[in-house]
């Protein structure tokens, strides 16, 4: 015992104590997570927001150039999307240089044509961040579409960015018959192939109310809400499963929104149609972003449109000369 008049030191904390402050060290830390979870977020979409800008401004310059916007895609013989065309204005000119890539051959040629080898393919396996949102998970996703012969394969690196081509008139399924489009209804895109008329001039619909680029975010894995199945461009398996138009080369790429067609088996795709509900090929746009989806408009902005958006209003925002002038709602 101590002396009488001393005082005893503590040494420890008692074991209550001890459970009080790891008690209070786990509430701060429970409070701070999702403030620090939201700020890494804000980062991403930001970038993401920096790489939209900077698809805008090649498209811009690729006008100014030219005289003329790139197509949405290629179908006939060179096949490719968008994409290549203005890899010289994002500082990737070496992508598309001769030594690297043939803009006359189709985007997945690897083999030798006419006598010359075609690189085409090792290019458009090639990941580029500007193609690829930060809030994406699985960033090396890679798109693999077996064909016959096997040197048709269809193979590259995935993006998330795609271009609207337009409005498909099924759109009107989802549509209050007082909102639906009359089948005469102009419901093309912006950068779909146009005779001649190809330029910002021809957006009638004014360019500040004309989406040229557009999320679609996490192809070819199938997203639903938040629900991921692995991609498998295997029709015959019953794990199917293919977010068409992954490779940001691919003339898939880009489509025209409005449809509910699963690739695998040709059955509805489920859910409110509606920005965050699938990334299918058709459907409409998706992203990991919280509560909406970034969009780049022919005037070079870039906007964040919440998932309650209208669907008529997305709809009137992705044509280019239907007559619709609607304003761009707030996020």
């Amino acid at each position: 015992m101590p002396a009488p008049g001393r005082l005893r030191l503590r040494t420890a904390f008692t074991l209550v104590e001890l459970l009080v402050v790891i008690a209070i060290i786990g509430i701060l830390v429970a409070l701070l997570l999702p403030a620090i979870q939201a700020a890494r977020e804000s980062s991403r979409r930001s970038s993401c927001s920096n790489n939209l800008r900077q698809i805008g401004l090649a498209m811009h310059q690729h006008e100014d150039t030219y005289r003329m916007l790139p197509y949405s895609k290629r179908d006939q013989a060179p096949q490719r999307s968008w994409a290549p065309d203005i890899l010289p204005f994002l500082e990737q000119a070496n992508v598309v240089s001769g030594a690297n890539y043939d803009l006359g051959q189709n985007w997945w040629r690897s083999t030798t044509y006419a006598g010359v080898p075609i690189p085409n393919a090792a290019t458009a396996q090639t990941r580029l961040a500007v193609f690829l949102c930060p809030s994406t998970p699985n960033p090396n996703r890679m798109q693999n579409k077996t064909e016959t012969p096997p040197e048709q394969n269809k193979m590259g690196a995935c993006g998330d960015y795609f271009v609207p081509e337009g409005v498909n008139i099924a759109i009107n399924n989802e549509l209050p018959a007082a909102e639906a489009f009359p089948t005469s209804a102009d419901l093309r895109g912006a950068l779909r192939k146009y005779p001649d008329t190809n330029t910002f001039a021809a957006i009638l619909d004014g360019t500040s109310h004309t989406i040229l680029v557009a999320e679609c975010a996490g192809r070819e894995d199938v997203w639903r809400e938040r629900a991921m199945k692995p991609a498998l461009a295997d029709k015959t398996q019953p794990n199917c499963a293919r977010a068409r138009g992954g490779a940001w080369a691919t003339n898939d790429n880009p489509y025209e929104i409005g449809t509910r067609v699963d690739w695998c088996t040709s059955s509805t795709i489920p859910g409110p149609m509606k920005i965050n509900n699938s990334n299918e090929y058709g459907h409409l746009f998706y992203s990991f972003h919280p509560g909406g989806a970034n969009f780049t408009f022919c005037d070079g902005s870039v906007r964040h449109l919440g998932e309650s958006t209208n669907l008529r209003v997305l709809a009137c925002l992705v044509t280019r000369g239907g007559g619709e002038t609607e304003d761009v709602p707030a996020p």
